[in-house]
């Protein structure tokens, strides 16, 4: 079974509200809050959030209990009557551990059923969700403006922490070494795209090692759990939120919840002060759920002018997963790539490259199933990084018309396709296959793929806002698209990364040129390092605007350690014929 997989798991806490991170600025529809009082207001400037979707805002108070909420403004009716607020609404839940799944508390509103107009409403308690459901017919003036602060006289003695991810599969791993510490509340929300029809998930719950209760850990969600507690909260798509596991204790067992909806919180509480926290944690792995299938027999694919049957003895991937274009992003535990395996030959100058991302494991077994291009000439070429750069890499660089494979290191690679100016082929067929072991000397990822038009000239800023995240392992690509028209250049604007008190880089960028093919025989030299062995971390580590800094392509490197947060870099990219200066 070939499938997606991205994550989000905790590292360490700050005050702060976390945007998506995964998704683009007009379909953001969520976010982390970690902060004692604040404002919520939906949509944010400029946002544009698509009619009927779900909106889920996870609030974590940082060192008060129980809210004070007013809603200031609320306007989400789209012009019908709704007066049991089942076809828009804001929802407002209590999340704890203290007391049952049917006691939990919470509040519904919509235009027939407004909040208080003679002032605040108040929650219990310090982690509160706040779910927006958007009506179908939406207006530009669809919303609502929330006020939240903490009210409790005495602070409380809880750490806070919250993730966000809006990918449909990952691995949640807590903490990801030794124990964990007592007087926590950690949140993951899993907040997926709207515009996913029928999607539905497993989740499985295992590697759990908390804390013993009295009852050894045998309670149900309509019980409290007075020790430290793993619950799971799903989100329907209606807004409703509803609890569906809940464990407490210590338990080796693993738990598993089939056809579990999009959107979900998985909760981590272990702040009962009287009985301090002991454990190694959990694990949870999820993924769409997909039944068993058997080998894929031939297909036929058609376009406008051409019928072409593909063959291929293992189940083609997800089209997340799966490329035929030249060049594009690809994150699982397996997939494949297909260029122009449909019966016309590739161009001359070609230049293709694909992101490979196999989250947290370990290393990627590449196959080259066939491949009919120029010997020694064209070829294509497997890179793979880490924290320290470049760490394997592999060239294919004669045809051939049955498997050869190739094992490397790394969680994410880089695969390099390159023509030269004479003599062409038929095209290539790659897959992948993510190694078992996971690498956990990293937390978070990001991957992001730009192709640069002639011309073109664009800034890009990483992180897109706030601070880059610690213990992080990600990766920038932009790549020319037209063949033989020139070359980009790249100019660091900023470079704002995390030095130590001896002047070396605790964080920093490599990066990468994609060179020229070379009149050398063979063709095998195509990636050059550009920064420094050790990697950068402040402008005044290489000149800018630099010169020298062309190529065909780039790649840059992020790679952060485990504390010391900074506002990360900013770049230029410009396609021949303007200037990047």
């Amino acid at each position: 079974m070939i499938f997606v997989v991205a994550c989000a798991i905790a590292a360490s806490a700050s005050a702060k509200v976390v945007p998506i991170e995964e998704t683009e600025q007009d379909s953001r529809c969520g976010a982390t809050i970690e902060a004692d009082s604040g404002t919520l207001s939906v949509p944010a400037v400029g946002q544009n959030i698509e009619p009927g979707s779900i909106c889920i805002f996870t609030i974590h108070l940082q060192t008060k209990s129980n809210f004070r909420i007013n809603i200031s403004s609320l306007d989400i009716s789209g012009g019908e009557r709704d007066e049991d607020c089942s076809e828009a609404a804001v929802r407002i839940y209590s999340l704890t551990n203290l007391v049952p799944a049917d006691r939990i508390e919470s509040y519904t509103f919509c235009n027939d059923n407004p909040p208080p107009n003679d002032g605040s409403f108040f929650l219990s308690g310090n982690l509160a969700t706040v779910i927006y459901q958007v009506p179908q017919n939406a207006s530009e003036s669809s919303g609502f403006t929330l006020n939240f602060e903490a009210i409790a006289f005495q602070p409380i003695p809880i750490t806070q922490e919250s993730s966000y991810t809006s990918a449909t599969s990952g691995l949640i791993r807590y903490p990801v070494e030794g124990e964990y510490e007592p007087n926590r509340i950690n949140t993951w929300l899993i907040k997926t795209s709207d515009s996913i029809q029928n999607l539905e998930l497993d989740v499985v719950l295992e590697r759990i090692d908390m804390e013993e209760c009295e009852s050894n850990g045998n309670f149900s969600i309509t019980e409290a759990c007075l020790c430290d507690a793993l619950i799971v909260y799903e989100i329907g798509h209606t807004g409703i939120l509803e609890e569906r596991a809940r464990l407490c204790g210590r338990s080796n067992d693993t738990l598993r919840i089939e056809y579990l909806g999009t959107n979900f919180i998985v909760a981590f509480f272990t702040d009962h002060i009287d009985v301090p926290g002991q454990g190694s944690g959990f694990q949870v792995l999820y993924k769409p759920h997909q039944e068993a299938t058997s080998t894929t027999s031939p297909s036929s694919t058609t376009d406008s002018s051409t019928t072409t049957t593909l063959s291929t003895t293992t189940p083609r991937p997800p089209s997340s997963n799966y490329s035929n274009e030249c060049g594009g992003l690809l994150t699982g535990t397996g997939g494949l790539i297909e260029y122009k395996m449909d019966g016309t030959d590739y161009n001359n100058y070609d230049r293709c490259l694909w992101t490979i991302r196999t989250p947290y494991r370990s290393g990627i077994h590449f196959t080259l199933n066939s491949a009919g291009i120029e010997s020694n000439y064209d070829n294509i070429q497997v890179y793979t990084f880490n924290a320290d750069g470049l760490k394997d890499e592999h060239i294919f660089y004669n045809p051939t018309d049955s498997p050869v494979t190739v094992d490397v290191e790394g969680t994410v690679a880089f695969v390099l396709f390159q023509a030269d100016y004479s003599n062409t082929g038929p095209g290539f067929s790659l897959n992948f296959v993510a190694d078992e072991g996971y690498d956990t000397s990293f937390v978070y990822y990001e991957d992001h793929s730009s192709v640069v038009e002639t011309g073109q000239y664009f800034t890009t800023r990483y992180p897109e806002a706030g601070l880059y995240r610690d213990l992080e392992l990600s990766t920038i690509s932009f790549m020319s698209k037209e063949r033989n028209m020139g070359y980009l250049q790249m100019n660091l604007l900023s470079l704002d990364l995390e030095v130590g008190t001896d002047g070396q880089c605790k964080d920093k960028i490599h990066i990468y040129h994609i060179k020229d093919p070379v009149t050398d025989y063979p063709h095998v030299s195509h990636l050059s390092r550009y920064t420094p062995d050790e990697g950068i971390c402040q402008t005044t580590d290489m000149p800018s605007p630099d010169p020298e800094n062309r190529a065909t392509g780039f790649i840059i490197i992020v790679a952060t350690d485990v504390q010391g947060r900074e506002n990360g870099f900013e770049v230029r990219i410009c396609h021949d014929p303007f200037p990047c200066a």
